[in-house]
């Protein structure tokens, strides 16, 4: 999975200020992460990411819900809280992997209205000059938009959609099934349509 550098063409010394009022779930897992005694206040000042290729590894249920504390007391985020009750009290869903985090879909920031924002850690997607905006496949009239740096942490853990509870991972792998359904029934149709034709041209 490419991280926000990359995405951008950017070095890390071009990181640009990201305008952001609060930290992203990501940046604080870092930050707990990476702490040393003189760093807190360092880590609140730079816009230092997780290598999201190494997330599955540097990501634990402990940090995870440390941060999510954060938001929830800091940032007054409802689904922050929301997560912490489902990781404390409901049966957990497998995580999925980078591969999966490279397939979904991204919004492009003229799609965002002024007024959209992260669910997790509240801040407004157009408040990031470069915002990295992605959408859960958990129905097509469902718009359920996280930053990816918000949501990569919670998926990494735990599948569900943390605004609906869909299981992604299971309503991918139904899509699929029922594309790849649609594509042996068409192919049929076509080789019915071709034995027809072939018919016709014995008896012409």
């Amino acid at each position: 999975m490419s991280t926000y550098e990359e995405e951008h063409n950017i070095s890390p010394s071009q990181n640009p200020e990201r305008g952001r009022n609060h930290q992203t779930l990501s940046r604080i897992i870092d930050s707990f992460i990476h702490q040393t005694p003189n760093s807190n206040n360092q880590s609140q000042n730079h816009s230092h990411l997780i290598d999201s290729n190494n997330i599955a590894s540097t990501t634990s249920i402990e940090s995870l819900t440390a941060a999510l504390n954060q938001l929830r007391t800091l940032e007054h985020s409802d689904i922050a809280n929301s997560l912490i009750n489902i990781l404390e009290n409901e049966p957990k869903h497998e995580g999925v992997n980078s591969e999966f985090l490279d397939t979904l879909e991204r919004i492009p920031i003229n799609q965002l209205s002024n007024e959209e924002f992260c669910p997790i850690c509240t801040n407004k997607f157009k408040d990031d000059k470069y915002p990295l905006v992605v959408k859960l496949p958990c129905g097509q009239k469902r718009k359920h938009y996280f930053d990816l740096e918000c949501i990569s942490p919670w998926l990494v853990q735990n599948s569900t959609c943390p605004m609906c509870r869909t299981n992604v991972l299971e309503f991918e792998k139904n899509r699929r099934k029922l594309i790849d359904e649609e594509i042996k029934k068409a192919k049929e149709e076509d080789s019915e349509e071709e034995l027809e034709e072939e018919g016709w041209d014995i008896y012409g």
